[in-house]
């Protein structure tokens, strides 16, 4: 009962908009996402696995190849769903591990076969956006306060115009960093370069929008949460309590990917969250939902 009250009120605090979330208390919903498969190598028309020989056993072992991104754990009409980038979710297959933080603060690797046969997201699949790089994919574990989620109180439905140079955190794991001994995903601070734009570049869809960060990123972020920071002033109401003053954390959007040119430049693109709603809203997903709801 103790651990239970205690998850009501950490998940309370994540979802609350009153409430000044720390990027502590957010980086807890962040996910690793592991893919490990066999090595394979091209020796003139045959495919062939590569196996390593143990110099101190002398037993051979398979040569794995590990790809990696970052996602988010989000709560939507009470139940919780893992974002990430397109291009790290189709790289996924049903052996993909997904390590997650637990309200009691433990952690927890899962697979999408796992995920699969779960009674209470019965029928969880991949719900990708036609067009940006974004995919949705429920999620479940347990009891539901075990998992940990933000809110919708936490991002708007349409995108915030958010003024240049704003201060902006990303949460992930570049290079496979901080997930040893306990699921710790790597802070770091950046700047909001742009509002939504187009970029002008082939492979990338000219109708597609972008918020831009003042920097590229490494690799590993792909899939990484971005949120931004408005100043507070003291005694400003938020909902139905006071504020006591200092920065109110916002979801901006998912990482994509960083764009360069030939002179070394290097800046981040990132998926604003209509895109996620254009998921979220969409005649599939709602068919989903619907699917879930119990038999009248």
């Amino acid at each position: 009962m103790r651990n239970l009250l205690r998850a009501c009120i950490l998940i309370f605090f994540i979802c609350s908009s009153a409430h000044a979330v720390s990027i502590d208390e957010l980086s807890k919903t962040v996910v690793f996402l592991r893919q490990q498969s066999q090595e394979m190598e091209i020796k003139g028309d045959k495919t062939l696995e590569v196996w390593y020989r143990d110099p101190y056993s002398k037993e051979f072992s398979p040569k794995l190849t590990t790809a990696s991104g970052t996602g988010l754990i989000v709560q939507y009409n009470k139940r919780d769903y893992l974002i990430t980038v397109k291009h790290v979710a189709t790289a996924l297959s049903s052996t993909a591990e997904i390590i997650i933080n637990l309200s009691a603060g433990q952690s927890r690797s899962l697979t999408f076969k796992w995920l699969s046969q779960q009674e209470i997201i019965k029928g969880a699949q991949w719900f990708h956006h036609p067009k940006a790089d974004i995919s949705i994919h429920p999620i479940a574990y347990q009891d539901r306060f075990d998992l940990l989620a933000i809110g919708e109180d936490l991002f708007p439905k349409k995108d915030i115009e958010i003024s240049l140079l704003t201060p902006a955190y990303v949460l992930g794991f570049p290079m496979g960093l901080g997930v040893k001994e306990k699921l710790s995903p790597i802070a770091k601070g950046t700047q909001i370069a742009s509002r939504p734009t187009s970029i002008d570049s082939p492979g990338i869809s000219p109708d597609l929008q972008f918020i831009l960060l003042d920097q590229a990123l490494a690799q590993g972020y792909s899939g990484a949460p971005v949120f931004y920071t408005e100043d507070i002033p003291s005694g400003v109401t938020i909902g139905s309590q006071r504020m006591k003053g200092g920065e109110k954390l916002h979801f901006v959007g998912i990482l994509s990917a960083s764009f360069s040119d030939k002179t070394g430049g290097k800046i981040s693109l990132v998926i604003p969250i209509s895109y996620i709603w254009d998921i979220l809203e969409s005649s599939e997903f709602r068919k989903y939902e619907k699917g879930l709801e119990p038999k009248k």
